[in-house]
């Protein structure tokens, strides 16, 4: 995010405050697509915005539609999502499926990626969170675990230094804490025709605390990208509430990011 966007980054974190009065043990919602004026989901008021039944993560020229680099943009559920009771040391399961987009325009490469993340309510997301940094993570302390409350799944087009050395370069990633993913597995994107439509299932088992992912296209002969890993979110996240949602961003290199549909429960 630019820094002439850091007011706009302060309401929307004023805004996640705001979120500790809609807390609840168990959680369902469902948004087959997005509508302007939709009620409970917090947007960073720059960045990400709602047209045409989609949820955009990252700006576009209003003219010509088409990425702009170096932009970082936020969306999130508005409601507090309990993921463990610390009195009674019980873990929530939870499922998240989603249809997404990425629009490259057919340039090769580009970038830079967006995540479906968990965060602590009191995570201070970054304003310097363009490129590979992906929306969620700072490029002053993307490295460090001990200054992150964030689990984040990465669906990241672009390879980093940090990054496996995978060609070509997507991949999707589970990030715990740092930017540097703890388990990551190839994610064909590039042989699908430019925009196609891409379904996210994501899920994590309280007794085997294994964070699932399947990243499919329907109709499509590309390879399913299946990963999982086991995650303590006690741990990573040090908060029994958390904050779901998206973040995206480009850098240099450009592409949208969209979220068509979503859908997410929980139970503890």
């Amino acid at each position: 995010m630019a820094n002439s966007d850091q007011k706009l980054l302060m309401i929307f974190m004023f805004s996640l405050m705001l979120i500790t009065i809609a807390k609840s043990d168990s959680l369902s919602f469902n948004y087959p697509r997005f509508t302007p004026g939709l009620r409970n989901l917090l947007l960073d008021g720059e960045d990400s915005s709602i047209s045409d039944e989609a949820l955009h993560l990252t700006k576009t020229d209003p003219n010509t539609g088409k990425a702009l680099p170096d932009r970082s943009g936020l969306a999130a559920f508005f409601g507090a999502v309990r993921l463990f009771n610390n009195r009674t040391g019980k873990v929530a399961d939870f499922t998240t499926e989603f249809t997404f987009t990425v629009k490259t325009n057919g340039v090769q490469p580009h970038g830079d990626g967006f995540t479906f993340f968990l965060a602590s309510l009191d995570y201070e997301f970054p304003d310097n969170s363009s490129g590979g940094f992906l929306g969620v993570f700072g490029s002053q302390t993307a490295f460090n675990a001990s200054a992150n409350q964030v689990v984040a799944v990465e669906f990241d087009t672009f390879g980093n230094t940090w990054d496996p050395p995978y060609s070509p370069y997507p991949h999707i990633g589970i990030d715990v804490n740092s930017v540097r993913s703890v388990a990551t597995a190839k994610w064909p994107m590039d042989s699908e025709p430019d925009g196609a439509i891409g379904k996210a299932s994501i899920r994590y088992g309280s007794s085997s605390k294994l964070l699932s992912v399947i990243v499919s296209y329907p109709n499509s002969t590309v390879p399913v990208t299946t990963l999982s890993y086991p995650v303590d979110f006690a741990n990573a996240l040090q908060s029994e509430w958390a904050l779901v949602g998206f973040s995206a961003s480009t850098g240099d290199l450009v592409e949208t990011h969209d979220i068509l549909s979503w859908y997410f429960r929980t139970s503890l």
